[in-house]
């Protein structure tokens, strides 16, 4: 008889992002439904906006576009008659001007804070023809800032600072679409996390001799350990645009020279009996050193990383009759175009 193999997936920590951590036979292919995105430029606006796809990277034009796009919107906002609310503008556009203006105006990526703490929320936006009227990319822009005081609010740190907002699209039909915001933001680091004690691998289980960092775990600490290795950008103020996210899983990272496994991020298989890995501070600093590996293999081009964030996950199996767990670390690394500003930020 064949072994019987069941999945289930636990997230450790609540205010971690979901995912799904399975093994699939066939891919799911989405129905795309009434939503096109055409890749033929287009007019956007009357009020001389370009398509971001059109913008030279010089700063002071790319500013001018971000805040030509602020000022009408702040134009549609206090003459809602006006007929330029009627104004059509594409998807992927109006997430680029809404992000690119949110991190402009609230966003400081020169901040130099050590920890890094991530929120997440969606919004719904409203469709005509598949597209946005203006009047209603408004309305999201503002939904998109009310979740940045959201979580900003939630941060109880002294010292906290926005260095990105990434604005993405989750999914759409003919009526509706779904955005994504997930906010980056620098804290003062009050707990002083260094590699200086063995942790547990996960499940926010703290260090391994159980003195004290329950609710933290080593995937807390590698990831917070290497942003402080990324070089801050350069002037007093800085701002992201053309914001990405890369999910890594431990299997498109094999290596060979891993002396604690197979691969660039942690991953554990144990059957039968669980027992929670604990990983010394040179493993923990190998993991330090494999995510700078990481950054650059798949960094886009023309981009820069901007923080690391990884979480640990486990799968439940049974192998036969013995139950089995696959336990690993999960990345993601995001990554934009930074620009230097010469205004600061305002606060949310």
């Amino acid at each position: 008889m064949k072994s019987k193999t069941v999945h289930n997936f636990k997230k450790s920590n609540a205010m971690k992002r979901n995912h799904l951590f399975a093994y699939v036979s066939f891919a799911i292919i989405l129905f795309l439904g009434f939503i096109i995105f055409s890749c033929q430029k287009e007019q956007l606006m009357k009020d001389n906006i370009v398509d971001p796809g059109d913008r030279v990277n010089e700063k002071t034009q790319l500013e001018k576009m971000i805040i030509e796009f602020r000022n009408k919107m702040d134009l549609a906002h206090l003459n809602p008659m006006l007929k330029s609310g009627e104004d059509p503008m594409g998807i992927d556009s109006a997430i680029w001007y809404i992000e690119a203006l949110a991190n402009l105006t609230y966003g400081n990526g020169s901040a130099d804070l050590e920890d890094y703490v991530i929120d997440s929320s969606l919004i719904e936006v409203r469709l005509t023809n598949g597209q946005i009227l203006f009047s209603d990319v408004q309305s999201a822009y503002s939904a998109v800032i009310d979740s940045l005081s959201s979580h900003n609010d939630a941060i109880s740190a002294n010292e906290k600072q926005l260095i990105v907002v990434d604005v993405s699209l989750k999914e759409a039909d003919e009526n509706n679409a779904i955005f994504e915001i997930t906010s980056g933001f620098g804290t003062d680091n009050v707990l002083g996390f260094g590699n200086e004690y063995p942790w547990y691998w996960g499940w926010e289980l703290g260090r391994c001799d159980s003195s004290a960092g329950v609710g933290k775990d080593a995937a807390d600490i590698i990831y917070k350990l290497a942003n402080k290795t990324i070089t801050v950008p350069e002037g007093s103020y800085s701002y992201y645009t053309d914001v990405i996210l890369e999910e890594v899983w431990y299997w498109e990272v094999p290596t060979n020279n891993n002396p604690y496994g197979d691969y660039l991020l942690f991953q554990d298989f144990q059957e039968v009996t669980l027992n929670h890995h604990c990983l010394p501070t040179a493993e923990i600093a190998y993991y330090i050193n494999a995510l700078d590996i990481i950054a650059d293999e798949f960094k886009p081009t023309g981009k820069s990383l901007i923080k690391y964030f990884c979480w640990d996950e486990t799968a439940f199996m049974l192998c036969g009759w013995n139950d089995c767990w696959d336990m690993c670390h999960v990345c993601e690394l995001k990554y934009g175009i930074w620009h230097s500003s010469g205004n600061p930020p305002s606060p949310l």
